[in-house]
């Protein structure tokens, strides 16, 4: 696999402004990891606090049951 890597490394170091066009890639792919991480994060949070909230029904429902069931 890096074999395969080597001609193209070559040949963008013969591109003009080839590092400036890396350096918009790699801005891009660090926002992207970002922007991932944070909606993994939040998705990650919303599902505990819905977790708690149907404990929290759960608990409530509890006591009001019939105690015969």
């Amino acid at each position: 696999m890096i074999r395969l890597l080597y001609p193209l490394l070559f040949s963008m170091a013969i591109i003009p402004e080839a590092d400036k066009h890396l350096e918009n890639l790699q801005t891009v792919a660090q926002t992207a990891q970002t922007t991932v991480k944070n909606i993994k994060d939040g998705m990650e949070g919303f599902q505990s606090n819905v977790m708690e909230f149907y404990q929290v029904l759960n608990e409530k429902g509890k006591p009001g049951q019939d105690p015969t069931s």
